[in-house]
């Protein structure tokens, strides 16, 4: 009977590497959905599509996934520099890394641009567009460090 899983952790065993693949931690999670509804907030603020408030909450919302995303890269970070360098998983990491860097420096263009016009509900288009830029980054992160990944601990064991 074959367990799930069970060529995983016989690789990693062999490979004298730790068999549980970092998904992410609840704050990235809780982050990236800060991140989504702050662009879903800005988003229907200056398509006009919701009230003036929407604006405010699309801009707390990056605020807040700002404030998540320190702590969440420095320890991806970290956990990065532990991966041995030849291992399968440093390049996923390394690339869902440089992803959520490269979103966060996004969000945080976008939150500068958004500051001016929260309050009153005038999101400029420029802001959205950067918001919307960063959450592209992240699905793109996401998706190209989850299919780099899929190939890891696959097959038979040697």
């Amino acid at each position: 009977m074959d367990e799930p899983g069970r060529d995983r952790w016989l690789e990693a065993a062999l490979a004298e590497q730790p068999a549980v693949e970092h998904d992410g931690a609840p704050l990235a999670a809780a982050a990236v959905a800060a991140f989504t509804l702050g662009v879903a907030g800005t988003t229907a603020a200056w398509a006009g599509v919701a009230e003036v408030e929407t604006a405010a909450v699309g801009f707390l919302a990056l605020a807040t996934g700002l404030v998540l995303v320190v702590p969440t890269l420095a320890t991806d970070f970290l956990g990065c520099l532990r991966i041995p360098s030849g291992s399968e998983l440093r390049r996923p990491a390394a690339a869902r890394w440089l992803a959520m860097a490269a979103a966060a420096a996004l969000f945080l263009v976008a939150a500068a641009l958004l500051d001016d016009g929260y309050r009153s509900g005038n999101v400029s288009g420029s802001g959205a567009g950067v918001a919307a830029g960063g959450e592209l980054v992240l699905v793109l992160g996401a998706a190209l460090a989850g299919s780099r990944r899929q190939g890891v601990g696959r097959g038979p064991p040697p």
